[in-house]
């Protein structure tokens, strides 16, 4: 049995008060990040949808009565539009009335009945529409008092090839089945629950403030999780969720309201990660998500709580090849968080407690290439990130030993042995980066060392150091640590870094702590308003996600950008939880726990693919990167030619580069590159028909001191 152990670290200048939603706070599984959400639509094309419309028709032979309640806001004042309802010819919806502009109406048998003269008030309001088929009596109550009554009322049969749908009735034919156009009433507002009653009988019972905001379930027959394919069933509970149109990727897109939606940049890796559970209380997908991602030996290793990878048995770790999913031996008993390749192998740490089915691996493990095995002694508790530095692999996480040695929170492994970093932390570290040739660290601590840091420090060497006065606010949490155009970005869940406020994120030139703008915001659930989980540079622009709705004051769903000056969205972002992000075959790839990205159903792992906008070697080239970078060559493995990309940044006129390729033995192959080069993304064709078949290493190297080797296979 897995124990766990509590850790209570009291920090005086943050507020605890919002920890149920962190999403660092459930070892076992991220918790909702909402104590109290409701969903919100902003009038431009969302909607939620359900394929399960049988006990919504409404029948007239078999109807004796039906009540709709649900509460809401319209935000979008004075403007026509369908909230939500089942809609053709003669069926029903609530809307903002498109005859009487201020009234919340029903239509039903093609005639439009009142409800409730909303005006211009753009607060919340409880609404019930019952329907007596005895009595022939429409009645309306707002917040529990009756507003309307209609007498003599008779409908016709609703039943219709139409969609049931909220947000507005009906949507555009690409969006599913029996759907149809009717984009010119979006609904512009937020909505708490939707319940719908059939001759008293449950036909709906949407409590949107269960779910993040962002996916709903049928709550009555809720049995074991809310995450499920849209439009499947678990355990007779239908669900639906949120969907937008995708739309160009520019850091002002144009929503598209035409028949043809926008073709959307992201792509599936097959048919992504899932957990199923079979036994004693039935057969579904249940809870999974991803949490960390690397690329080792040319392949995307993910980390996370799942058992399928593209269909394939995988225990918690698999690998991508670009074309299929593959385990990685047994994979490991519990979660993977933190992923890095050390001595050619690869290592992972997280809350497991055992890899390849039976060896015990005390929350880290190594993998040789075809057997996993524990290192030497482990940990005591959780590992979030691992990082390697100085010829070592530095471990952070949230345990207070390693082998034998105590290392609070952080420690250093060798390869034969564990050494601690001076006292370490008071508290978890969850970020670990390289920046001016020094390791900085970043987590949920007040003290590194004996220093008072507040939840980021550097280390010499021989002991941890303040950066700055560190943060302050919210969570006080640090999850990520990145470098971009030659600063380091920090973000993660806080209100104030150094003293100024920065809302989640904020960048380090090595002298001076500065704000990124308004910072990421938009999450209720935060008191720092939203949070950054990840951040990676990709084709000279910095990526992040996480759980905001804007980014300096950008609309951004949880994805944005920056690119050089300007933060953008893109496209429309996600649906639930993105968690990491990294470089892979032309694009980066987001993991976490989510459904869906634009719209279009993906399970918990994405594609995204930037514009290409390298021009080549030798060429001008607009995208600036921040550091000196060798990306992993593609395709790996290769026959006999593949493409190899590196980064130049600003400031490095004077360095000559040099790209040479080696075989195992260290003798030098080739020489792809020895020349001067401007800042930028390059990408050069290496061809190797020349050469036997085999493991081949290439490097970057830079007169300035930059080094970086990367490993590949020829295989003919």
């Amino acid at each position: 049995m897995k124990t766990f152990i509590i850790l209570l670290i009291f920090n005086a200048v943050c507020i605890f008060s919002q920890s149920n939603c962190d999403l660092m706070g459930n070892p076992s599984m991220p918790p909702t990040p909402y104590n109290h959400g409701y969903m919100r639509f902003d009038g431009k094309g969302d909607f939620l949808r359900t394929s399960d419309l049988n006990s919504l028709e409404f029948p007239e032979a078999t109807t004796d009565s039906f009540s709709i309640c649900s509460k809401f806001r319209v935000t979008k004042m004075v403007s026509p539009q369908y909230i939500f309802g089942k809609y053709n010819v003669t069926g029903w919806i609530v809307g903002y009335n498109i005859i009487q502009s201020g009234y919340i109406s029903i239509l039903v048998g093609n005639t439009w009945k009142n409800v409730y003269n909303l005006g211009q008030d753009s607060s919340w309001h409880e609404y019930r529409i019952k329907y007596n088929k005895l009595a022939q009596r429409l009645s309306s109550y707002v917040d529990d008092s009756l507003v309307f009554t209609y007498e003599n009322f008779t409908y016709i049969n609703l039943a219709n090839p139409g969609a049931f749908s909220v947000g507005n009735a009906g949507m555009l034919n690409s969006c599913g089945p029996g759907t149809f156009n009717m984009y010119a009433g979006w609904f512009g507002g937020e909505m708490d629950y939707l319940k719908i009653t059939l001759n008293s009988s449950n036909a709906v019972s949407y409590n949107l403030n269960e779910c993040a905001g962002q996916v709903a379930k049928d709550s009555a027959a809720y049995f074991y999780s809310d995450r499920t394919y849209p439009g499947a069933s678990t355990c007779g509970a239908s669900h639906f969720m949120l969907g937008y149109m995708p739309s160009e990727d520019t850091c002002d897109p144009e929503w598209v309201t035409g028949e043809t939606p926008g073709e959307t940049r992201f792509s599936h890796l097959g048919t992504g990660l899932q957990y199923w559970y079979s036994g004693p209380s039935g057969n579904y997908y249940a809870e999974h998500f991803s949490m960390s991602m690397m690329v080792w030996n040319g392949e995307l290793v993910n980390g996370g709580y799942f058992n399928l990878a593209g269909g394939i048995p995988a225990h918690n770790i698999a690998k991508w090849n670009g074309s299929t999913w593959s385990a990685i031996g047994g994979g490991v008993n519990h979660e993977v968080t933190g992923l890095a390749e050390y001595n050619n192998e690869l290592y992972a740490t997280g809350y497991f407690d055992s890899a390849g089915g039976s060896i015990e691996a005390k929350y880290i493990a190594k993998w040789n290439g075809s057997s996993w095995s524990p290192v030497d002694g482990g940990l005591n508790l959780y590992g979030n990130v691992l990082k390697v530095f100085g010829g070592d692999l530095i471990v952070g996480g949230w345990f207070s030993s390693v082998g034998q040695i105590y290392a609070p929170y952080i420690a250093r492994w060798d390869g034969t042995e564990w050494h601690s970093m001076n006292i370490g932390m008071s508290g978890p570290v969850c970020a670990l980066e390289e920046f001016g040739g020094e390791l900085y660290a970043a987590g949920e601590f007040q003290y590194a060392g004996t220093e008072l840091c507040n939840s980021i420090a550097k280390w010499d060497g021989s002991r941890w150091n303040p950066v700055g006065s560190g943060i302050s606010g919210a969570n006080c949490m640090i999850g990520d640590l990145t470098v971009y155009n030659g600063e380091l970005y920090a973000g993660g869940s806080f209100i104030t870094m150094n003293g100024i406020v920065c809302f989640n994120i904020a960048k380090y030139n090595g002298l001076d702590w500065s704000a990124v703008g308004t910072g990421a915001r938009g999450s209720s659930c935060y008191s720092s308003q939203g949070y950054i989980s990840d951040m990676k540079v990709c084709k000279g622009e910095l990526y992040a996600v996480g759980m905001f709705t804007t980014m300096n004051g950008i609309p951004a769903n949880k994805f944005a950008k920056l690119n050089g000056s300007n933060w953008c969205g893109i496209e429309y972002g996600f649906d639930q939880r993105p968690r990491s992000l990294e470089n892979y075959d032309g694009g980066i790839i987001i993991n976490g726990d989510f459904y869906s990205a634009s719209g279009v159903g993906y399970n918990n792992i994405v594609k995204y693919t930037p514009k290409d906008n390298l021009t080549g070697t030798g060429n001008n080239n607009n995208d600036i990167p921040g550091s000196y970078g060798l990306s992993q060559n593609y395709p790996n493995p290769f026959n006999p030619e593949t493409k190899i990309r590196y980064q130049i940044p600003p400031g490095s006129g004077a360095d000559n580069i040099t790209l040479i390729v080696y075989d195992a033995s260290g003798r030098e192959a080739a020489v792809l590159l020895n020349q001067h080069q401007p800042a930028g993304e390059h990408e050069v064709t290496f061809n190797g028909s020349n050469l036997s078949s085999g493991i081949y290493f290439y490097s970057l190297l830079s007169t300035g001191g930059f080094k970086q080797t990367r490993k590949m296979v020829l295989i003919k």
